[in-house]
């Protein structure tokens, strides 16, 4: 006889999935007869094959389509037999004993219909939708209003999560969440499975109020205390979100307490017209935010300057002619494509529109009068407008530099289409590390849709096309309606994979094209030389001495990037660079590609028991395309790994 039948319905959280497996028979101490149903609703991330390899004997159902989870779960739930059954995420982490003790419960409790266990978030803290009430009048306003946020406490606005009751004790509620439900086989048989009307959201709730009906108990148990890792299979979009939870919370109240108060479908209607206004409005003000900003820095320029040359604030007479000044700005800043995508943010053009506006806001003064500042004030402005923009630009292209060459040695998901196997683009892999995925290896059916899906729910950074998988409308399609605008999109020309991959050729094998090195070219020398002269002056002045009195008198060795720097004065006097191949590095056919470094490529990838090939791979890459701006690179990408080396360093303790 089978005590347990558990449901879990899955959608893409293969990790989850098997932690949450593992989980329930661990927690099965009492030797409980179970039986698993898996009903997987299409997942392209190996989801059933880890179910038909490491767990064959649950029962698998599988979806060809998202059915959502009321027609999913009820599927698997015309199909148990146990006494006893648990409907179950699959982003769930269960505790020894579990069973036991909701089985103990209920058998202390005989009229419990459902019982749940304390849901605890992965910051440990709890998850207040494990509790809830029924979306009455005075239960869905506050929740809608915000007020539920701002006073979790109160009787009157924590309503909704019941919040101001004590989450360690037990609680009778009105309905729990569908990520944990308990509850006894002829319960559910007698007030029949979910309601295949709600998508997702709202059918654990139904489920409950058509439970309660029948006159039995719904249980908050803190007593059993589970992980629920809240959103793994359920990441969506804002406005998404806002539609499904509260179109759910619509059919709530439409199906079940819609003869009970007439008002409540109309308050839930424009609540839900109000949360879908506000991401509009948030979308719109994030997409226009930095033509605001330019406007009000230059607004604030033109103020600075009346008061300077008047010593005065400015008037309402004073207000218009700035409004007028402000908008030709941002008009020019508009046709100098500075917020264009080619030229977003270019210092350059910024500086053109400026000066540009500030002849024609000159003229102004004189065709049009009695709208004119003096020429000082305009002139004044335009400086300020220079600094204060170019300023801001600065900042804004030194953080695109360190995100697009991941100076903070982020991971990048990196999805690659099409058949060849790539181990990383060789350009890119040599100064970032990518976490690759191969959409032709995970996904069975290869369709636009199902790409979509893949990069958004993956987070996908990098998307790099090596044959014609989908055609190039279907990508450019793509490329217009996803809605990740940091997605970049690269395509390998035919003939030049033998440059982006080392599994198909090595670079002493492109015979046919003319390779010159920059490290020998004698600017890039001259600047080279320059740079390590400055830098290794200031290091010898405000760094070395410090290092090395340390090293005199600590009886501890320095680490490998501490001891680098007793090699500051050799780079001073030219025996080394900042930059190079590696000082233990010895081959006579590349000696002619610089000086040695104390830092480098190879350097960077100590770790990655690189092959000689590999180290030579690197080294010709440098040489090859050495400038004093990959240095710079190079040298913050070693100072970022040093810090995070040690930050690694001081956990482990």
């Amino acid at each position: 006889m089978i005590d347990i039948s558990i449901v879990i319905v899955n959608f893409n959280v293969k990790d989850a999935l098997d932690n949450c497996l593992s989980s329930i028979y661990k927690s099965n101490t009492s030797s409980h007869n179970l039986e698993i149903f898996l009903v997987d609703n299409n997942s392209f991330d190996g989801s059933v094959e880890l179910i038909k390899k490491k767990y064959p004997h649950i029962q698998l159902i599988e979806n060809n389509k998202n059915l959502g989870f009321s027609k999913a779960n009820n599927i698997a739930l015309k199909l148990v037999n146990g006494k006893y059954i648990l409907i179950l995420n699959p982003d769930t982490i269960l505790e020894e004993g579990t069973f036991q003790k909701l089985i103990d419960f209920i058998n202390n409790n005989p009229k419990t219909g459902v019982v749940t266990s304390k849901l605890i978030k992965a910051n440990g803290k709890l998850d207040p939708a494990c509790k809830r009430s029924f979306p009455s009048l005075r239960v869905a306003l506050p929740r809608l209003l915000g007020l539920s946020k701002l006073f979790p406490k109160s009787r009157i606005f924590g309503k909704y999560n019941l919040s101001y009751l004590d989450e360690n004790k037990i609680h009778e509620v009105d309905a729990v969440n569908g990520a944990f439900m308990f509850m006894p086989k002829n319960v559910l048989d007698e007030v029949g499975l979910f309601d295949e009307d709600y998508f997702m959201y709202g059918e654990d709730i139904d489920l409950c109020f058509r439970i309660k009906k029948k006159g039995y108990k719904i249980f908050y148990l803190p007593e059993v205390n589970t992980i629920h890792l809240k959103g793994e299979s359920t990441r969506k979009s804002k406005i998404s979100y806002v539609n499904n939870f509260y179109g759910a919370m619509s059919i709530f109240v439409k199906k079940n307490l819609s003869g009970t108060n007439k008002l409540l479908p109309i308050i839930i209607n424009i609540g839900i017209f109000l949360r879908l206004f506000l991401s509009y409005i948030k979308r719109i003000i994030k997409l226009f935010s930095f033509v605001l900003i330019d406007a009000l820095l230059i607004f604030i320029s033109l103020v600075l300057s009346v008061k300077l040359r008047f010593d005065i604030f400015p008037t309402n007479d004073y207000l218009f002619i700035i409004t007028i000044y402000v908008i030709i700005w941002v008009i020019l800043l508009s046709i100098f494509g500075v917020y264009s995508k080619k030229f977003k943010h270019s210092i350059k053009h910024t500086f053109n529109a400026i000066i540009t506006g500030f002849f024609i806001n000159s003229s102004i003064t004189y065709f049009f009068k009695e709208y004119a500042f003096s020429r000082g004030v305009v002139l004044a402005s335009t400086g300020f407008s220079l600094i204060f923009l170019i300023t801001l630009k600065s900042i804004i292209n030194l953080i695109i530099f360190f995100r697009k060459k991941n100076i903070t040695l982020k991971k990048i998901n990196l999805l690659v289409i099409g058949k060849k196997q790539l181990n990383q683009n060789l350009e890119d892999k040599l100064l970032a590390k990518y976490d690759i995925f191969y959409f032709n290896k995970i996904i069975q059916e290869k369709s636009i849709s199902n790409l979509e899906e893949f990069i958004k729910f993956k987070g996908i950074n990098e998307v790099l096309l090596t044959d014609d998988t989908f055609s190039n409308k279907e990508i450019l399609s793509l490329m217009n309606d996803i809605k990740v605008s940091e997605i970049l999109f690269k395509v390998i020309p035919t003939g030049k994979d033998l440059i982006l991959s080392k599994l198909h050729s090595k670079i002493d094998e492109i015979d046919l094209i003319e390779i010159e090195y920059n490290i020998n070219k004698k600017l890039n020398i001259f600047l080279k030389r320059l740079f390590d002269l400055v830098l290794s002056f200031f290091m010898l002045i405000f760094i070395y001495p410090f290092v090395f009195i340390y090293n005199k008198l600590s009886r501890r060795k320095l680490s490998t990037h501490f001891s680098k720097i007793l090699l500051v004065p050799k780079v001073f006097s030219g025996k080394y660079s900042f930059v190079g191949m590696p000082i233990w590095y010895n081959k006579s056919d590349i000696d002619n590609l610089g000086k040695k470094g104390l830092t480098g490529i190879v350097q960077l990838k100590h770790d990655e028991n690189l092959t000689t090939e590999d180290m030579d791979n690197y080294i010709l890459y440098y040489g090859k395309n050495q400038s004093i701006i990959l240095d710079i690179e190079i040298l913050l990408k070693t100072l970022f790994s040093f810090i995070k080396y040690r930050s690694n360093k001081r956990k482990n303790l």
